[in-house]
């Protein structure tokens, strides 16, 4: 799922991750991943499988999770489930429909939307100054912008896996999430929830939420050490 919107010589080399770290960055490049696009058969049955609902291929959803499972254990087992259920026709309309929509998307990806209530606000040229800073460039064949969703939660994947310590570290990371992800994430995924049109997508926002939340407070733990 490593297919990123960004590159750069600052990223090109990864270090081997402690596993921490490790399930960081795999659960960004998840979140791009679903976002950026309808997910295929192969990264359905990639969650499946991570999320232990039907490891053994019998079609059949693992126990329940215990009642009294952390928020995103519960969510990432319940995405688990969708994505061993879903149709890749019915999850691909579904995202056009919400996300691309005719005219207007039912619920935008962007940044700046959220944050400034306009697209391609004036958050777009800060955060491009920004991947200048990080020696990152745009993809061409990309055609979301740098405050998609999506490019964001890669841009958080390249920075946990960067050989550069000055792109690593956990200050680069806090500050980059607490500007671009932490002001609007949770709205997102409540209009995701709230749409009337999400089945699927409901389970990746209650994920995306779930994990998020998480970032932010580990982030917020570690400000104040």
């Amino acid at each position: 799922m490593q297919a990123h919107a960004h590159s750069g010589p600052a990223v090109v080399e990864a270090v081997r991750l402690p596993e921490e770290e490790l399930a960081r960055r795999n659960w960004y490049l998840m979140l791009a991943r679903l976002f950026r696009a309808p997910p295929d058969a192969g990264t359905l049955a990639a969650i499946a499988q991570a999320g232990g609902r039907d490891a053994a291929g019998t079609g059949l959803a693992s126990p329940p999770v215990p009642d009294d499972a952390a928020p995103l254990e519960r969510a990432f087992a319940e995405l688990a489930d969708a994505c061993r259920q879903a149709s890749v026709d019915a999850v691909r309309q579904e995202y056009d429909s919400v996300f691309l929509g005719v005219g207007k998307a039912e619920v935008f990806l962007y940044a700046s939307w959220y944050l400034t209530g306009f697209l391609h606000d004036r958050i777009l040229v800060e955060l491009r100054d920004r991947m200048t800073e990080f020696g990152l460039q745009r993809r061409e064949d990309i055609g979301e912008t740098e405050d998609h969703f999506s490019a964001l939660c890669e841009t958080m994947a390249l920075l946990i896996e960067s050989a550069d310590p000055r792109l690593s570290s956990i200050g680069t990371q806090r500050t980059f999430f607490t500007q671009y992800l932490a002001p609007w994430f949770e709205r997102l995924c409540e209009a995701i929830e709230r749409c009337g049109f999400t089945d699927f997508y409901k389970h990746a926002g209650r994920a995306a939420r779930a994990f998020l939340d998480v970032e932010r407070q580990a982030f917020e733990f570690d400000e104040k050490e």
